[in-house]
């Protein structure tokens, strides 16, 4: 292949690679129903079979990056895809929920090693400039289509082939992309490459896993049963150890957290994606269960949320850069409150035109995703980019996985209302930290659009 003709085509791999890793978590909420009715499936294995795929996604997202930078990110990329690829026919085989489950969890270390090396191929195919800005801009743009689309696909698919063929699309593209991929990518390594970290690695993946597990399997065996109570002392051991670790140069640098700024902004990425992504599988059970929805039709209901959702960065990317940074975190999860509350008082209808201006909101608060990667990097010094854009994407995967698992407690208990109102609290709580920082006068100058060095760092 002609060396000219390289760098378009890494940018059309990894931009494929994001496209389906998000209609993995955005088109699967709409076949929620579908799964759980064919595989007579429970609610906790509904809720396992998001959560397996985002917890295995957020565990492993920073050591997957930086075992990249150091063994060769068109390796991994290539491994990464092949896992995906090979999960995603796993799960579309699977026999049983327990099956499926475990599959979404292989699928989602895949996913993990995509993540951390596919913004990093890009940078290293364009030179830092307006060329790689572009390139980072049709790999983001790829992701926010697949938030358009994916609940459109998804339904379409469903209704039309049931649950499997969402997860059988996945294999063709990816096999095709695989067969490109060798061929086309360049091999390229970090001189400098971050230090690897398996006992932080390690820790995180058992706090992680541990809280999930009290969170999803405590209504379902019992508060105080045995298993309950040691997933939880894990969790606990793990996050403390996590805290109180001291090494030179740690993979997960909780020191950052000391920028008010920085600190805020993951707060705010964490609550948004917990309130708000992770409110959508429930609501997929509430529309195509008590309303009795086609997955078709719930797949165009769900447009009105995925439009604005892709609209709403490429609207204020024109003027973010004008604007205070603590504003635009702020934005996100305060949007977010706003949009669970509409949607509390108005899903007792049954009607969807009086859900819209829920939806409508929910998806505009997808400003949050234009703001956190940038912020995060701005807001860290310069020598620590890669790993101040990797906490802010874990946050991100890691609020998907807390959401889905704390909102199951009140939709177990007291239905489609509880679990709302719960969203919009978990969204208000982390808008605080930015929201003090305006109500204080703490603006820091207006840091969207200012990259750091290390571009290639910034994850997906």
């Amino acid at each position: 292949m002609p060396a000219g003709r390289r760098p378009a085509v890494t940018v059309a791999l990894a931009s494929t690679a994001g496209y389906l890793l998000v209609l993995d978590l955005v088109g699967v909420n709409v076949a929620l129903p579908d799964l759980q009715r064919r595989l007579h499936a429970g609610l906790a294995e509904v809720q396992w079979t998001v959560d397996a795929y985002a917890l295995a996604l957020a565990a492993l997202l920073l050591p997957a990056g930086a075992l990249a930078d150091r063994l060769g990110r068109r390796r991994l990329f290539l491994i990464g895809l092949s896992v995906f690829t090979a999960a995603s026919l796993g799960c579309a085989c699977a026999p049983s929920a327990l099956a499926l489950v475990l599959c979404r969890a292989v699928q989602g270390c895949g996913a993990a090693v995509l993540y951390g090396t596919a913004a990093p191929l890009i940078a290293a195919a364009f030179p830092a400039g307006p060329s790689r800005n572009r390139a980072l801009g049709v790999f983001a743009a790829a992701s926010g289509g697949a938030i358009a689309t994916g609940p459109l696909a998804g339904g379409g698919l469903t209704e039309l082939f049931g649950w499997r063929a969402v997860f059988v699309l996945n294999v063709p593209v990816g096999v095709l992309a695989l067969a490109v991929a060798a061929g086309a990518l360049r091999e390229s390594r970090d001189p400098r490459p971050r230090p690897l970290d398996p006992v932080a690695a390690a820790s995180l993946a058992s706090a992680l896993g541990g809280a999930m597990w009290v969170l999803i399997e405590g209504p379902r065996l019992g508060w105080t049963a045995p298993g309950v109570i040691g997933g939880g002392a894990v969790a606990v051991v793990a996050a403390v150890f996590l805290v109180v670790r001291r090494v030179p140069d740690p993979m997960i640098d909780l020191s950052l957290l000391r920028n008010r700024l920085y600190a805020a902004n993951a707060s705010a990425a964490l609550a948004s994606h917990a309130a708000g992504a992770g409110a959508l599988g429930y609501f997929s059970l509430y529309v195509q269960g008590p309303m009795g929805t086609r997955p078709a039709v719930a797949g165009l209901w769900f447009l009105t949320y995925s439009v604005p959702a892709l609209a709403a960065p490429l609207l204020l990317g024109r003027v973010a850069h004008r604007l205070p940074a603590a504003w635009l975190v702020a934005a996100g999860p305060l949007l977010t409150v706003v949009s669970t509350l509409l949607l509390a008082a108005s899903y007792g209808t049954g009607l969807w035109p009086a859900m819209v201006p829920g939806f409508a909101v929910g998806g505009l608060a997808g400003v949050g995703n234009l703001v956190s990667s940038q912020v995060g990097l701005a807001a860290a010094p310069p020598e620590r980019a890669g790993v101040a854009a990797g906490i802010t994407n874990t946050a991100k995967q890691l609020g998907i996985a807390v959401g889905v698992a704390v909102l199951g407690v009140p939709y177990r208990l007291d239905g489609l209302g509880a679990m709302l109102v719960t969203a919009a609290l978990i969204a208000l709580v982390g808008a605080l930290p930015a929201v003090s920082l305006v109500v204080r006068g703490r603006l820091p100058a207006a840091v969207v659009g200012q990259g750091a060095e290390r571009v290639g760092d910034a994850g997906a």
